[in-house]
């Protein structure tokens, strides 16, 4: 089976691990879950794994999505365990270094929301909040955000900030945002195109989004096709196909 913007969106976040990263993923996290699996078994990314499941380093050939990332079956065979109240205190320390936030909206700020789509009093769609994003933003240094890529959520002002992002661009924070078109790095000018998905074009990338997306004078590249080899290990962890619940395509 030929592999999906879904699939596509999973090894662009890979690639954004790195060596010496400690990354932690939350709740309803399929594609960040695979990214991970994918960057430690194909790309040989020396990173420590922790997660809302609260088990550190599981064996990662084991993992397997289910329907709730927040199952610990999904993650078996740890080395050991890691609290979600020492996770924060981690990030609170400044070892936290890397962690993936789904959004329902994303502005040209990189303010994110989970909180609700309209007015906070009376709003038209209640979203299911954002637990400890307003609290991790400020604190660790790379942040990859997940989200569709719409009009509708990617935004020049998002309805309710949850996640703030301007503090982290001021910090010099690195500020990522994986969509299922497009890799868009926030800078202290703005949202920038920094790699297309493949068979996507620049001015898909724009048409489909109301916020602001700043395209470099020298070109953008565009992220290679899955391997055989990546296209395997994402099945191997997700072999019903979860991940396209997400509706990334």
């Amino acid at each position: 089976m030929a592999s999906r913007p879904t699939d596509h969106m999973i090894k662009c976040m890979a690639r954004l691990i790195e060596d010496g990263d400690v990354v932690y993923h939350g709740l309803t996290s399929p594609l960040p879950v695979l990214a991970m699996a994918l960057a430690r078994r194909v790309y040989g990314v020396d990173f420590t794994w922790a997660s809302v499941v609260e088990h550190l380093e599981p064996r990662v050939e084991a993992v397997r999505l289910a329907p709730s990332t927040g199952d610990p079956y999904t993650e078996p065979e740890p080395l050991g365990v890691l609290t979600t109240i020492d996770a924060f205190d981690l990030a609170a320390k400044g070892r936290l270094t890397t962690m993936f936030f789904g959004a329902a909206q994303v502005d040209e700020e990189g303010n994110t929301n989970l909180t609700a789509i309209g007015g906070y009093d009376k709003p038209r769609v209640k979203l299911p909040g954002g637990a400890a994003t307003a609290y991790l933003f400020p604190l660790v240094p790379k942040l990859i955000i997940w989200a569709r890529h719409e009009p509708r959520v990617l935004v020049p002002r998002v309805d309710f900030v949850t996640g703030p992002g301007r503090v982290r661009i001021e910090k010099g924070f690195r500020h990522l945002l994986c969509t299922n078109k497009a890799l868009i790095e926030y800078t202290r000018e703005g949202p920038v195109l920094r790699m297309l998905l493949p068979g996507v074009t620049v001015e898909e990338v724009l048409s489909n989004s109301s916020m602001r997306i700043r395209v470099p004078r020298g070109g953008v590249e565009t992220l290679d096709p899955l391997t055989p080899e990546e296209e395997k290990v994402i099945r191997e962890h997700d072999p019903e196909g979860l991940r396209y619940l997400q509706r990334m395509g």
